[in-house]
């Protein structure tokens, strides 16, 4: 009986409703203990009273996030418990007139928040363990009271409201619970972009209903600057704040130890959705490191989103068919990477890689992606392989619809910065089902909030997938050109050069000269328009150099490791009188290249000795050992293009039916 009567008062005085008495009865020991030791003390009666309105003061403002009534009614409790405290400890604790304001007032205080307390809560379905659903009106209307129900009371906290709560087994589904966001948002009077759905990952049938009421990004937040600057790729680009004030941020390399994998990133958002600058936030952050080199490309509008940064760009088109001389040469660069990382050892690159090889991570920003896309344009390779050579790619546009992107490359993005779209289908499209049933609603924004974008992408906790987040107010172009005058120049390693060609190699430069301290930044004017005329050359130039790069892989020959001629396995070896003899410290000189007239006539003049020698046919391979530095002085790709013309115009070759072998014509029996 004794046992039981104790374990009853136990359950009492922790019952929530006697919290405020027992505060109230704390009073008396407490007034007591401060007027024993400082009762007598002018400087103790001081700080007790600046100490209670201290106290009064962090009530309101903690109190904020609030309601209005129950922010009056917690600074007036605290207010009348501490100012009762005080005079008591000062005067006398256990005197008639203290004891009967402590009896009256404190009664008054306490019944007032039991009296709170009971009209929010229906006792009789805490009972049961939920709390009634006529308290929110939300899982009776929106998701149905026999298919779910809360778990607990909601945690309120300040701008955040978090409900767990518990669905009716095999009746629904989180993914269901998010479908159901709008209305849940109507009932509330919120915006469906301040509700998200966070499932518990061991429990399909809970989840937590988070609501946040106030936009708290509606501001925005200043560029603070670099976020590592000279630090290395592999720290994390931090381009914006979530809601909650955490740093928005991604990754581009992988990182073994952290468990996550080099990625490729698509950025998709309407016009006027802020995703150029968003970009071009991270780029600024990624070309402050030491160890990264960017190439980038838009044909559309050019300078205006690369402006600030030509200077900067390892490599940089504003045209469409500098952009496909790019994206080709890209191909070659991932090979040429690759096998030069897994010769040192390194399956994947890594900061200790580029220590060992001298080869940055190389980060490929294509804006307007959409325009290659829909005139053919071939990237399914790049983005399948470039991954392990220490390549990430960036493809920017308005809509990844089926037909403003291939699906094999839109599946090959394993992250996505998703600006305000136009539509819930384009949504679809750009986020992951998980994070669009979690609550992202990024066509709640279209173009009308700048910046606010959603990120999934490697390395991000996977709860904040569907928190909205938004990016950095940009900087201005001085400040961006500022910053990066002073940042580590990054310069592409020579495999990589090599391998991207002449098109690299003829790229056109934009130098940045020092910048005085509040001096205006003036950028070079650069043409980015080209007449039809102009256009069809560039792809006729880069159409040939891809037949003459398959001429090369069908015959075996390779101007970069040099030609292999036909050699007879039983002759004796002996050195060849004509070639150059090579010494320690010093190296046969490098020719310098001829002119295309006298290259030309050496083409023709080594035609007529194929002639004189009865040779029918003739190809680019019977060039190779009077290349660059010989008789002709001019690259393979220039002999292949001339041998083209030549076939084409009929007198001196003939096309064949086997690409790079031309038919021998004898031009002097044409008048006959």
């Amino acid at each position: 009986m004794a046992d039981t009567t104790k374990g009853d008062l136990g359950k009492a005085l922790k019952h929530p409703h006697a919290r405020p008495w027992l505060a109230v009865a704390g009073e008396i020991p407490a007034s007591l203990a401060a007027h024993h030791y400082w009762s007598h003390s002018p400087l103790a009666a001081v700080g007790m009273t600046v100490a209670s309105a201290a106290l009064t003061a962090a009530t309101w403002w903690g109190a904020q996030g609030t309601t209005p009534a129950r922010r009056v009614h917690a600074t007036a409790s605290t207010a009348a418990g501490t100012g009762y405290l005080t005079i008591a400890a000062l005067t006398s604790p256990l005197g008639f007139d203290q004891l009967s304001w402590l009896a009256m007032g404190g009664a008054v205080a306490a019944a007032s928040w039991n009296v709170r307390k009971a009209m929010r809560v229906n006792v009789d379905s805490k009972a049961n363990g939920e709390i009634a659903a006529s308290e929110t009106g939300l899982l009776v209307k929106s998701l149905g009271k026999a298919k779910a129900a809360l778990r607990s009371a909601p945690e309120v906290e300040p701008n955040k409201v978090t409900a767990p709560y518990q669905l009716a087994p095999g009746e629904m589904t989180n993914a269901e619970v998010g479908r159901r966001i709008e209305q849940i948002a109507s009932e509330l009077g919120v915006s469906p972009n301040s509700i998200r759905i966070q499932p518990d990952p061991d429990n399909a049938a809970r989840g937590n209903l988070i609501v946040v009421p106030k936009d708290m990004l509606v501001d925005g937040t200043p560029w603070p600057g670099p976020s590592s600057f000279g630090g290395t790729i592999l720290d994390p680009v931090v381009i914006g704040v979530y809601e909650d004030g955490a740093p928005e941020q991604l990754w581009f390399p992988g990182d073994e130890s952290a468990g996550r994998n080099a990625t490729h990133f698509l950025a998709a958002g309407m016009n006027g959705s802020g995703k150029s600058a968003g970009v071009s936030l991270a780029m600024v952050d990624v070309l402050t490191r030491r160890d990264v080199i960017v190439w980038a490309v838009d044909p559309s509008k050019g300078a205006q989103t690369f402006g600030p940064f030509l200077p900067f760009l390892d490599w940089v088109e504003l045209t469409e068919a500098g952009g496909n001389q790019m994206i080709d040469a890209l191909s070659q660069v991932i090979t040429a990477r690759a096998d030069a990382l897994g010769r040192a050892g390194f399956k994947n690159w890594t900061p200790e890689a580029f220590e060992l090889t001298g080869m940055p991570y190389l980060v490929v920003w294509i804006e307007e992606a959409a325009k290659f896309f829909r005139n053919g344009t071939e990237m399914e390779g790049l983005v399948m392989e470039a991954r392990s050579a220490g390549i990430s790619v960036i493809i920017s546009l308005q809509r990844p619809s089926a037909t403003s992107m291939p699906t094999d490359v839109r599946e090959q993005l394993g992250g996505a910065i998703c600006f305000g779209v136009k539509g819930s289908t384009t949504a679809d499209m750009a986020l992951p089902d998980d994070v669009r049933d979690a609550g992202a609603r990024p066509e709640a924004w279209e173009n009308r909030k700048r910046g606010y974008n959603y990120l999934v992408a490697p390395g991000v906790d996977e709860e904040r997938y569907a928190v909205a987040a938004r990016t950095f107010v940009p900087p201005s172009d001085d400040d961006v050109t500022a910053v990066l005058i002073t940042a580590p120049q990054v310069e592409a390693d020579p495999v990589t050069a090599r391998a991207a060609g002449d098109a690299y190699a003829d790229r056109t430069r934009h130098d940045a000269g020092p910048v005085p301290a509040g001096a205006p930044v003036h950028h070079q004017e650069v043409p980015v328009t080209m007449t039809k005329t102009d256009q069809a050359a560039a792809e006729q130039r880069l159409l040939e150099t891809q037949v003459g790069r398959e001429i090369d892989a069908a015959t075996g020959d390779d101007e970069d490791y040099g030609d292999v001629p036909d050699v007879d396995p039983d002759r004796e070896l002996t050195r060849d009188a004509a070639a150059p003899v090579w010494q320690f410290g010093t190296a046969p000189a490098e020719q310098p290249e001829k002119s295309p007239e006298d290259a030309f006539a050496e083409v023709l003049a080594i035609l007529d000795e194929r002639r004189d020698a009865d040779a029918e046919f003739v190809g680019p391979k019977d060039f190779g050992p009077f290349g660059r530095g010989e008789r002709i002085g001019r690259s393979r790709a220039w002999v292949s293009k001339v041998l083209a013309q030549l076939a084409e115009d009929g007198v001196h070759l003939a096309d064949t039916d086997q690409p790079g072998v031309y038919k021998l014509l004898h031009p002097e029996m044409a008048g006959v």
